[in-house]
């Protein structure tokens, strides 16, 4: 008899996927503030999918060790990237892969906080940067899971 394999809880590329479908829903209602937040939390996932693919640790869900370093939000775990590449195994690809994701420093205005903010004190006005750089890394997931990275 074989062992029947559980998928782990954490699946990073279906989530970021999952947010991106309903920010671009939210943004043909007219629902701007909640569709910045899941853009936000598409180049997140994105970024924590290459991580495991270039060798951080998970977690026994799945996620990115907390004793990576990784364990952050956005636009603080792209600068923690950016910073430290000899951190990450496979820093070479991970690199490769950033790379198709230009537009990810403009979500240096984007914060996890905003959910608790008012709409009129959320920059709203940089919402097609966050679209484009949640665009890119769909994008760049698709590459990597056709170059059988992930």
């Amino acid at each position: 008899m074989s062992a029947v394999m559980t998928p782990l809880p954490v699946d990073y590329v279906a989530s970021a996927r999952r947010h991106l479908k309903d920010a671009h829903i939210l943004m043909h209602a007219g629902r701007q503030a909640n569709a910045g937040q899941l853009l936000g939390f598409t180049v997140e996932c994105g970024l924590k999918a290459l991580l495991i693919a270039c060798g951080i640790t998970q977690d026994s869900d799945g996620g990115v060790s907390g004793g990576s370093g990784f364990r952050k939000h956005m636009p603080t775990l792209n600068t923690q990237l950016v910073s430290s590449g000899h951190l990450i195994p496979d820093g070479a690809r991970s690199a490769h892969y950033r790379a198709m994701v230009p537009s990810v420093s403009a979500l240096s205005d984007w914060s996890v906080e905003h959910r608790y903010l008012r709409e009129s004190a959320l920059p709203l006005a940089s919402l097609t940067h966050w679209d484009l750089a949640a665009l890119e890394m769909n994008e760049m997931l698709d590459q990597a899971i056709f170059d059988g990275v992930m």
